[in-house]
């Protein structure tokens, strides 16, 4: 029995809700208060607007509100992304990497990571890149270049993702030596 085997490791991630998603946002609920305050004046036909337009805020945010599950399984890490309001919670596995086909972990923008970015940008690689990162500017993001299984066998993977330090830490012990850039 391999020892990797028994490794497990989660976490969860919250992305960052961005700014233009906020506006988008305050502008449905001032159309509820418009159409609110029209309904009072003009009669209860406008109470149809403004209800489907608050129900339509309320929805539009559930969907904004993202959170990516990262579950390490052995040498196996799998993604899944979560969305909706926690009535309704939507979850989807979003991708499935093997963490021994890996080729280099590091920071974002890391010196070590030039030869991946350009090894995986050859044209008959057919890269495909994921962020699953919280897009959070306070928070360390990581970068990881792989090559794919399944579906994407022998694509070039590039993932953008937040990992504690447990998860960084269980990422190294599978992919020695290649997991570079962090202190400690």
């Amino acid at each position: 029995m391999d020892g990797n085997e028994g490794l497990h490791c989660a976490q969860s991630v919250n992305r960052r809700i961005p700014g233009h998603i906020r506006v988008i946002q305050w502008m449905l609920y001032a159309a509820v208060l418009i159409f609110t305050v029209i309904g009072a004046m003009q009669g209860f036909i406008w109470l149809f607007p403004a209800l489907g337009t608050l129900f339509g805020s309320w929805f539009f945010m559930g969907a904004a509100r993202v959170t990516y599950e990262y579950e390490l399984d052995g040498a196996i890490l799998t993604v899944r992304r979560a969305s909706g309001m926690r009535s309704r919670r939507k979850i989807v596995d979003f991708g499935v990497f093997d963490i021994t086909k890996l080729t280099i972990m590091a920071p974002e923008g890391s010196a070590a990571l030039e030869q991946a970015e350009a090894d995986s940008q050859r044209p008959e690689r057919r890269r495909i890149v994921y962020d699953v990162s919280a897009h959070d500017p306070d928070d360390i993001c990581s970068v990881m270049y792989l090559t794919g299984v399944g579906e994407e066998q022998g694509r070039a993977l590039k993932v953008y993702f937040q990992p504690s330090p447990e998860m960084r830490d269980c990422i190294a012990k599978l992919a020695p030596g290649r997991v570079t850039g962090y202190d400690g």
